[in-house]
């Protein structure tokens, strides 16, 4: 670490030459893209809702499955029936 003099410094430094045009074009080339002066609400941050813990993610994912197995419909020109038995239900 070298530790310097501010007149040093100060002497070292020369006057700053003007912009060219080039400089200028140079400079507007590079903010082309227009960019917004606000950032868009996206919630409260300090208190995210945190990620369900596996088991519970793993039960919704049950739960989603089996109402999705139970509101999908059936094949177009397929009927599924149970396996025929012998005997018919006892009377009530």
């Amino acid at each position: 670490m070298v530790l310097l003099e501010p007149e040093t410094l100060l002497a070292a430094s020369g006057p700053e030459a003007p912009l060219t045009e080039t400089a200028v074009s140079e400079t507007d080339a590079v903010t082309v893209i227009p960019r917004p002066n606000y950032k868009r609400y996206r919630g409260n941050s300090r208190t995210k809702k945190r990620r369900l813990g596996f088991f519970r993610r793993r039960a919704a994912r049950r739960k989603a499955m089996r109402k999705g197995k139970q509101r999908a419909t059936a094949p177009k020109g397929r009927i599924q029936v149970d396996a025929p038995v012998g005997t018919m239900p006892p009377r009530k």
